[in-house]
């Protein structure tokens, strides 16, 4: 428990810190994509935080859970060995009691002894004001750290001081309480001795702990208001006190101002009391506090005690007349007395409780709770004296009524080194959140959050781990210790042991399954007959009312399924046994396989299949009450321990593997239904299109997972420890090898949780746990081309997303003419590789084809082809093709006829007649026309001495060519005709001039040579 403390100077401070962490701790596995990832299973040692025990060093023992100062941090006390020798020793949590960090030990192995006076420690007690500041006693020593665990130091000791300062009075018995009370910069520890057993010298003891030297004082709590003396017999007779005190607690409130000091003590005539003592006076002063008797049954004296808490309400007040001077005390006893008491500071006597019912004794060895004296929400811890003596807790809303556990803390019963401890956690009053240790067979440390209803160990178990035996759901993990198994939910990356061997009465290993719906788990007895059913997750199980021996007396449990939440099938001897009323009523159905060695039920659970040693599968509709004639033959490879799967969302098509290797495929609905074998010889990255498989040599497991664009299955292969994927797309099957975890060997397991484009692999290689998830069984998306050219093309997709940094995905390419099925390119246009990239330039293919393009991933497992069709495009118009108007015409009429030689694979012929150079300019655009000729006239009139621009191109049934441009000039216009008037008649005056002589002169040559030439023509004129 966690002594109630509220110091003026720092308040209770309730941080949300610790109960967040209960959510927070470190997942168990970070999932790596296409790649095995270890799960953490609970761990050992200081490396694993003490959550389990190993081989060599084991829990025997957790005595103390405390608080510090602002619950950051769990102090917890448990003897852990070697069992050579018994080592007490203190851990601390950070995260609310889930891993632990050792911070003392009692072994010294320099001095190859214990360093504590004991093997154990009585009381663990943390500063009201120091988070880091947390005491101990282990009876005769106490010790103290002030850094939070990284040190310790001792405080004077009280017995030394006694006899060093000749104390009338010295302690005889041991420290078994402690308690720190603040006035000022004054600190003071309280301490109380008890004797085991009897009574003896004993009180309460007060160190000054600032003060120099530590000095003690006895608050003499036998002498001082009390009379709790036994004399000696002797002359004259010495009286000592003879008493024990098994609780101390300082004042929560105002310890500063009035010293109150609250003990639970145990005087010399067999009584016990809770007394108090106020303002440094003596105890038992009615008027601050009276003394009240501890009675059982509210009329009997209770003796034997060896074990008291006391529980103070957060709103404790000493005032008389405050109505909150009130208390919880539990009481464990030697003598069948224990219970819970309450106490209020006015009354003589307490009141039982009895939390198990009216006249009932319960050793109540711890107490716990939140709230004020009106609303006080309690747990406590202890055994019944009536029962198996199995720790139990209870839990109680008002503080006066108990609920007893429906599923309690697995441990074990021995005496007080061995009881119950409980811890609410800061956020108990509305989560019912608490911690609970045990001690004995199967100890540890639980957890329940459903205020002490029903518990689960979280760490210090007792039990090691030595081998993962099974895995079912997401996720329930089966261990093996060389006696008990457990099994284990892993939920939002945290563990806790949901069942346990200890708990139930059967021999036997245990299997787990989860339902295909998921709403049941069922645990099974392999080797033995029980199975028992949880309806909340695994946070409860019930034993079935009956068995398969009502059926068949010798019938044992090997193989099983769970068909639904109460559908379960056990297989035997070409038998299955069978319920649908989850146990209350078990058959025997005639299954002609052999021994039946597994099961499967389709997607959409509407039929069951089962398998055995003779290597054949017979189908059941009817929730496996009938089943059907056997397959006529056996898989091609018979197995004497054979597996089944349905193939993901299939109700017909299932697979088949098992021990001796193989893996098949069977189709119920097929019209000659045979078997068919999927697997074959190693497939490499050039290859994998070819045919060849991946090959099973041992079956241990198989899985059909969702894929999209196919199917996928996968073997766990036993001999060689791999994981074959094998996809298939029709009579396609494709395979590749996953390798195994390269730490892991002895793969015995596989199961799988179906998610599309993420399915997720469990897989148990020897004592380790793994997880695969597959990203890849989906398509390559998105597969398109760019840049189509009459000889290539360029070829881009989407990265397949792996989401693992880790991880490179590589690709394969496959180009096939579309019309021959010729392959024409693998990969690089160079060779057979793989590429990493997303994109891929093809070049040297022929004009005007039409090829189909396959894209995988293939590395480092095989997707499903992504595909896309594209055509090369046809030798494009050129000058040769005698196009008119011929590029750069002029003088073009302005009603043009276009026309070019005809292309023999055209179908049509695109044509763009515009004014803009660049044809971009929708508004210049004066014709586009799709045409069955290769000529066309234009139905309009263009414009004079202007230059537009034309272009044309070629369809084909594959492809369409480039576009061939044009440009042309239109021709001028014709020179309009000029219109001439008669001008009036000008009568110029000319002046006399006389003609000069050489003119005359020039006039009669020019007479002379125009005869000549006249004659000579007459005298050369042909005669016809």
């Amino acid at each position: 428990m966690f002594k109630t403390k509220i110091s003026k100077v720092l308040g209770v401070v309730l941080t949300a810190a610790m109960v967040l962490s209960m959510f927070a701790v470190a997942t168990p596995v970070a999932a790596a994509n296409q790649a095995w990832s270890k799960i953490a299973l609970p761990g050992s040692g200081a490396t694993g935080g003490y959550v389990v025990s190993d081989t060599d060093m084991r829990f025997y023992d957790v005595g103390i859970l405390e608080w510090n100062a602002d619950k950051t941090a769990v102090y917890a006390t448990a003897v852990y060995e070697d069992a050579n020798t018994t080592a007490v020793r203190v851990f601390k949590s950070t995260d609310a009691g889930r891993t632990w960090k050792m911070v003392f030990t009692n072994w010294d192995a320099t001095l190859v002894d214990n360093v504590l006076a004991g093997d154990y420690i009585f009381d663990v007690c943390a500063s009201s004001v120091n988070a880091n500041e947390v005491y101990f006693t282990d009876g005769s020593e106490i010790y103290t750290t002030k850094d939070g665990g990284v040190t310790w130091n001792k405080l004077s000791n009280v017995y030394i001081w006694a006899a060093d300062n000749d104390w009338l009075n010295q302690p005889t018995g041991l420290i078994v309480t402690l308690d720190v009370g603040y006035a000022g910069a004054n600190k003071y520890v309280f301490t109380g001795t008890a004797t085991f057993g009897g009574t003896g010298v004993n009180g309460v003891y007060m160190c000054q702990e600032t003060a120099f030297g530590m000095p003690w004082s006895d608050l003499s709590i036998a002498t001082q208001g009390h009379d709790w003396i036994t004399g000696d017999g002797g002359s004259p007779e010495i009286f000592s006190p003879d008493c024990n005190v098994w609780d101390v607690v300082v004042d929560p409130t105002d310890f500063a101002t009035k010293q109150g000091v609250i003990a639970v003590a145990e005087d010399n005539d067999g009584n016990t009391w809770i007394t108090a003592k106020y303002f440094g006076n003596q105890w038992n002063q009615p008027a601050t506090c009276k003394d009240a008797e501890v009675m059982q049954g509210n009329d009997t004296s209770i003796s034997g005690v060896y074990h008291a808490e006391l529980w103070l309400p957060s709103d404790f007040s000493s005032s008389l007349t405050s109505g909150k001077f009130q208390a919880w005390l539990a009481l464990a006893t030697m003598y069948d007395q224990g219970d819970v008491y309450l106490w209020y500071g006015n009354s003589t006597k307490t009141i039982d409780l009895n939390v198990s019912g009216l006249d009932t004794e319960t050793e109540v060895s711890d107490i716990d709770g939140a709230g004020g004296v009106g609303t006080a929400k309690l747990i406590i811890g202890g055994y019944t004296n009536t029962s198996d003596w199995k720790p139990k807790t209870w839990y109680s809303a008002d503080g006066l009524t108990f609920t007893k556990t429906s599923k309690a803390p697995t441990g074990s019963h021995s005496w007080f080194d061995e009881d119950v401890t409980v811890l609410a956690l800061a956020d108990f009053a509305t989560s019912g959140k608490a911690l609970a240790g045990t001690g004995g067979w199967d100890c540890g440390v639980s957890y329940t959050a459903d205020f002490g209803k029903t518990w689960n160990t979280i760490s210090m178990m007792r039990q090691a781990i030595n081998e993962v035996a099974n895995i079912a759901g997401n996720l329930f993990v089966v261990t093996y210790d060389y006696v008990e198994q457990s099994v284990w939910r892993l939920s939002g990356g945290v563990y806790e042991r949901v069942f346990s061997t200890s708990m139930v009465d059967e021999d036997g290993d245990i299997d787990v399954a989860v339902s295909p719906a998921g709403d049941a788990v069922f645990v099974a007895s392999l080797g033995g007959t029980m199975i028992w059913r949880s309806l909340d997750n695994g946070q409860t199980f019930t034993a079935q009312v009956s068995n398969i021996t009502t059926v068949d007396g010798a019938a044992l449990i090997s193989s099983w399924f769970v068909s639904n939440a109460n559908t379960i099938l056990v297989g035997g001897d070409n038998v299955v046994y069978q319920t649908s009323t989850n146990g209350v009523l078990w058959f025997g159905r005639p299954c002609a396989v052999g021994i039946v060695t597994s099961f499967a039920v389709s997607t959409d659970g509407s039929v069951l299949v089962a398998t055995g040693s003779l290597g054949k599968v017979s189908k059941s509709i009817d929730g496996g009450v009938t089943w059907s004639t056997p397959s006529a033959d056996a898989a091609p490879t018979v197995s004497a321990t054979s597996l089944v799967t349905f193939q993901n969302g299939s109700n017909s098509v299932v697979y088949l593997t098992g021990n001796s290797g193989g893996a098949f495929k069977y189709d119920f609905a097929a019209t000659t239904p045979a078997w068919v074998q999927i697997d074959n010889a190693v497939t490499t990255g050039e290859t994998f299109d070819s045919g060849s498989y991946a090959d099973v040599d041992n079956g241990v497991g198989i899985f059909s997972g969702i894929a999209s664009g196919g199917n996928v299955l996968y073997v766990l292969d036993g001999s060689w420890d791999n994981l074959i994927r094998i996809t298939n797309v029709g009579t396609s099957y494709k395979a590749g090898i996953i390798d195994a975890p390269a730490t892991a060997d002895d793969a015995t397991k596989l199961i799988g949780i179906a998610a599309p484009g993420a399915n997720m692999l469990y897989g148990i290689f020897d004592d380790e746990l793994y997880v695969y998830t597959d990203k890849m069984a989906v398509p390559v998306a998105n597969v398109q081309t760019s840049k189509v050219t009459t000889t290539g093309f360029t070829i881009t997709w989407d990265a397949l997303n792996v989401d693992n940094t880790a991880v490179t995905v590589e690709y394969y390419v496959v180009i096939t003419d579309a019309a021959t099925a010729v392959k024409v390119c693998y990969g690089l246009p160079t060779g057979t590789d793989t590429i990493e990239a997303t994109t891929l330039k093809v070049t040297g293919l022929d004009e005007d084809t039409v090829y189909q393009i396959s894209v995988w991933a293939v590395d480092p497992v095989m997707s499903f082809v992504g595909t896309a069709s594209v055509a090369t495009q046809p030798e494009k118009l050129t000058y040769n093709f005698n196009l008119m108007p011929t590029n750069g015409a002029s003088n073009v009429p302005v009603n043009p006829v276009f026309a070019w030689d005809s292309v023999s694979t055209a179908v049509s012929y695109d044509l763009i007649l515009s004014t803009d150079p660049t044809f971009a300019d929708a508004t210049k655009v004066l014709a586009t026309k799709n045409l069955t000729t290769n000529y066309w006239a234009y139905d309009g009139t263009l414009t004079n001495s202007t230059s537009y621009y034309w272009k044309v191109r070629v369809n084909t049934a594959n492809s369409t060519s480039e576009w061939f441009p044009a440009v042309f000039t239109t021709v001028k216009a014709d020179a309009a005709p000029v219109e001439v008037n008669n001008p009036p008649a000008i009568t110029l005056t000319v002046p006399q001039a006389e003609t000069p002589a050489y003119i005359w002169l020039i006039v009669a040559v020019g007479a002379v040579l125009t005869v000549a030439v006249i004659v000579l023509i007459v005298r050369t004129r042909r005669v016809v």
